[in-house]
């Protein structure tokens, strides 16, 4: 409401006509969002501050002024005064006329013009200006939209101030896809402090959880992607728009596949000195090789024992392969999608499988079941996690951004 305020000051100030066309074209300016249900109470403010030209002195809508003094106090604008003003003005207004047409002994009766409430409002607006002008500027340095995630409403929503930094988190629509954003600089967020960065990550997984629980699907994108204009012909909230629209298939398809769903991680190691003596005993290739050794001299011996591991190395990748194959077809069977992803590297044992499944909670008392069975063989061990936003099965979006 503040920025709906200070741009009507604004255009008071610069003597232009303050109606709805002239306050949105400012916010445009600024690339600030408009809070459509505050401007038309600011509008009718004016246009009822314009009526008390007339020779009937048409008395201001009392429920325009509350709705003023309120949003102002809520965002803690500068406007001690001019709150004075506009009580002095319903005080004014809801004095009780004499019966008669003469006015009441020892009143006088009150006729507001539009000149003196003009006059009284150009002095709190000098002193208001200067805070004004440095929003302004504050917001035209603000270009960037953070991009949080997409959700399945044309509906334009504010979250309230969840953002990163206590940003204010808001939707761009376009049809009947919006993104969740909020407005930021164009460059990424960085920070030499770790906990900094921690701290903007968990509170982009929270904004996230939000607007889950909000539109009930969502589709999220990583941490920091931010999309700009690319010139100063075209506003970064219609660069969102055009976006959403340019990917508009992908995103309806990415919807309707991740609707229900949610994300879990599923890891499967295995210890390879439980695994080297089971290939020992698997394997005719090693146990002949063994044979072999017992029967040789010491240097002869030596040379045996390289040939043994290399044997092993290779029977160790073969079976790995095997039991890739076969946990990977039995965990398939829980799931609605998988995607494999890069194994990591363990202190005392050998990662084999790294996996994001896609799936509905229904799903996930099965895959649980079968991947107890597979923890319970000797030498694996199995780690389950979820549930997650699904970044996995979301891919990046297609539009030119910046990202950290």
């Amino acid at each position: 409401m503040e920025n709906i305020f200070y741009a009507a000051l604004a255009l008071h100030i610069a003597g232009k006509r303050v109606n709805k066309e002239n306050i949105r074209a400012v916010l445009k300016a600024a690339g600030t969002p408009v809070n459509e249900p505050a401007l038309d109470a600011m509008a009718a403010f004016v246009e009822a501050l314009e009526a008390a030209k007339k020779p009937k002195q048409r008395s201001i809508d009392l429920r325009i002024i509350k709705f003023l003094t309120s949003e102002l106090n809520q965002h803690k604008a500068q406007t001690g005064k001019l709150q004075s003003l506009l009580e002095e003005l319903t005080q004014r207004q809801a004095a009780p006329k004499p019966e008669t047409g003469k006015p009441a002994p020892g009143r006088e009766k009150v006729v507001v013009s539009e000149e003196e409430v003009s006059k009284e409002v150009a002095e709190e607006a000098v002193k208001v200006a200067p805070e004004a002008r440095v929003e302004e500027a504050e917001l035209g340095a603000l270009k960037g939209r953070y991009v949080y995630g997409v959700a399945p409403t044309g509906r334009r929503v504010t979250l309230g101030q969840i953002g990163i930094e206590g940003s204010e988190v808001y939707t761009i629509r376009y049809k009947d896809l919006c993104a969740v954003v909020h407005n930021c600089p164009t460059e990424p967020y960085q920070s030499d402090n770790e906990e900094v960065v921690k701290d903007w990550a968990k509170t982009h997984q929270k904004v996230l959880d939000e607007a889950k629980e909000r539109f009930g699907t969502l589709i999220p994108l990583g941490f920091d992607v931010i999309i700009q204009p690319k010139d100063d012909t075209t506003s970064s909230e219609q660069m969102v728009k055009d976006w959403l629209r340019e990917d508009y298939d992908r995103l309806r398809s990415v919807m309707e596949k991740i609707k229900g769903k949610d994300e879990y991680g599923v890891q499967i190691s295995y210890d390879p000195k439980v695994m080297s003596k089971f290939i020992a005993e698997q394997s005719e290739e090693v146990r002949k090789i063994k044979k072999e050794i017992a029967t040789k001299s010491p240097g002869m011996a030596y040379m045996y024992k390289q040939k043994l591991e290399k044997v092993v190395k290779a029977e160790m990748e073969r079976f790995a392969d095997n039991w890739f194959k076969d946990f990977y077809e039995k965990i398939k069977r829980h799931t609605d999608d998988i995607v494999v992803e890069k194994t990591k590297r363990l202190k005392d044992k050998v990662m084999l499988l790294n996996l994001s499944c896609l799936m509905a909670k229904e799903k996930v008392k099965s895959l649980g079941e079968e991947l107890e069975r597979i923890n319970n063989m000797e030498g694996f061990s199995v780690h389950f996690s979820g549930a997650w936003s699904p970044y996995s099965f979301v891919a990046k979006p297609i539009m030119e951004t910046k990202e950290g």
